[in-house]
């Protein structure tokens, strides 16, 4: 991650930087960016560079933060305000509200392709183990927290279900990030619409 001082600088400097390094890795890869062209496109020396970042796994680690802190929002979410009215509302405005930041940030469906097919370098890897291993943590609390409540079927066990999801989710994900270019918005409402469907009747207490 960013050194702390970086945290200093004002939300929208953070935000081009970030958004600047995850175009260029989206275009052309992670071993296919040159940092001194990547620095020449932010406008930053290299002493201004490694005052923030120790190396450039350490930008494209800060960036896939960024990128999974906007993609996916779960620290908005508390998981002991979902009951058995909201449990499946909110989940679909969490879907909605994910489309709608996807359009926000262009950049998100590019990057997001190399978060799932990352370059070998243990700092990059490491990092995205990191982020991959809170989401499926919170994916099983959620999952706890359906089946307290109702609304997520008991007939199998928890860890049996996210395993499902888990799969499923990451299937989805690949392949809308791969074929994004080609749809059109109505095709990818409908995508995300249906997709969500799936999973709902995949973990939803049977009548």
């Amino acid at each position: 991650m960013a050194r702390p001082r970086f945290a200093n600088l004002d939300v929208d400097t953070r935000y081009r930087i970030l958004e600047t390094a995850a175009m260029e890795f989206a275009s052309r890869g992670y071993q296919g960016v040159s940092l001194n062209q990547l620095l020449d496109r932010l406008g930053m020396s290299k002493g201004s560079f490694y005052y923030y970042f120790d190396d450039k796994a350490d930008l494209f680690s800060t960036v896939a933060d960024l990128a999974w802190a906007i993609f996916l929002p779960i620290e908005e979410f508390d998981l002991e305000e979902f009951n058995a009215e909201n449990f499946w509302p909110s989940l679909e405005a969490l879907m909605r509200e994910m489309r709608s930041r996807i359009r926000a940030n262009p950049w998100l469906v590019g990057f997001t392709r190399l978060m799932y097919n990352p370059p070998d370098i243990p700092g990059v890897l490491d990092a995205l183990s990191e982020k991959f291993a809170e989401a499926r943590q919170w994916q099983a609390e959620l999952i706890e927290r359906g089946q307290a409540v109702g609304t997520v079927r008991d007939d199998l066990p928890a860890g049996l279900l996210q395993a499902l999801l888990v799969g499923a989710d990451e299937a989805g994900d690949r392949w809308v990030v791969e074929n994004w270019e080609r749809l059109g918005e109505v095709e990818v409402e409908r995508i995300f619409d249906q997709v969500f469907g799936i999973f709902r009747r995949m973990l939803e207490s049977p009548p």
